[in-house]
């Protein structure tokens, strides 16, 4: 028996199902951080890996470790520059601006100046443009706005991108999976992602990075949208920037491997280094970095019973 088969499709499509189902096995010490499992009253804490690279970083702005010594040092020096140019930004974007609304004067925190900062290299104009052509996007779609993705209140199939807690790393892991969609559209899938995105972050004021675990089991040409590349793509890099710690792909289909590799061609250099492909080795993956029961609970209805087996086991010893 396949544990997939075991948890009904309800349990795998959007936001309101899951959130659910892990709230009744994780204690919640922040509402937007499902970071420990009840089972261990509190006890069971993970540290972040942190980069400890030439350059200094005060405490509360290091990195955690990406698995890649290069691009940790490329990130480590695009933080530097950024917090060089953090007060610059500022000025800019001063607080309690009154040419600013409410909901911008939340968003432009110092965390958000410096992810704007990391992603145009430490140069102030370029992010300063960026950031102001996202405020302006942000005021059209997300601005007053309820952050619940209409496609999956009409229908919880709809969409399959679901936050499941926090990594080894603190960053938010969240899970999907194309084949379990019901609703294939690239439009709409953006519109899901951004309004979990947005809870996650607190509107997207608060720092942190999230792990986009895409499950390739059962995907199919009837599952992908080539318009995804010039959709979602584009709302990362433009409205949602240095969000990305990792894309963690499991088990990709060997006949879809010359379309992938000319979608992963249209990426920035960055992005694609951030970019794992798993098959057998996706057990090692998860052992490193999962930290809660719930998580593993969860993943139950994505891995084979060997890999659940031995994940399990390899908590118990450690």
């Amino acid at each position: 028996e396949n544990p997939r088969d075991r948890i009904g499709d309800s349990h795998l499509h959007g936001w309101t199902s899951i959130t659910e189902t892990l709230s009744r096995k994780v204690t919640h010490r922040d509402p937007t951080m499902r970071a420990c499992c009840g089972k261990h009253d509190g006890a069971h804490q993970h540290q972040p890996v942190i980069v400890h690279v030439a350059g200094e970083i005060p405490p509360q702005w290091r990195l955690a470790s990406t698995g890649d010594a290069a691009l940790d040092q490329h990130m480590h020096r695009r933080r530097v520059a950024a917090l060089g140019k953090l007060a610059e930004l500022r000025e800019r974007y001063p607080r309690g601006e009154s040419a600013l609304t409410q909901a911008q004067c939340a968003y432009t925190s110092d965390a958000t100046l410096v992810r704007f900062l990391e992603a145009r290299d430490g140069d102030v104009g370029k992010a300063s443009e960026m950031l102001a052509t996202s405020l302006a996007w942000r005021a059209e779609h997300l601005d007053g706005r309820e952050h619940v993705c209409p496609a999956c209140r009409a229908n919880p199939n709809a969409h399959c991108f679901i936050p499941i807690g926090t990594d080894d790393r603190g960053w938010q892991m969240i899970y999907s999976s194309g084949a379990r969609a019901m609703d294939k559209s690239s439009i709409s899938s953006v519109v899901h992602m951004s309004a979990t995105l947005e809870q996650i972050f607190n509107d997207g004021a608060k720092p942190g990075k999230i792990v986009w675990i895409i499950d390739m089991h059962g995907f199919g040409w009837r599952d992908f949208d080539m318009s995804m590349a010039s959709t979602v793509v584009p709302m990362f890099s433009n409205q949602y920037p240095e969000r990305m710690g990792q894309i963690v792909i499991l088990d990709p289909p060997f006949f879809l491997k010359a379309v992938w590799e000319g979608l992963v061609a249209m990426l920035d250099p960055v992005t694609r280094r951030k970019i794992v492909m798993l098959r057998a080795d996706k057990f090692e993956y998860l052992k490193t970095h999962c930290t809660t029961d719930a998580q593993l609970d969860f993943l139950d209805a994505t891995l084979s019973k060997e890999c659940k087996r031995r994940v399990q086991a390899s908590r118990v010893v450690s």
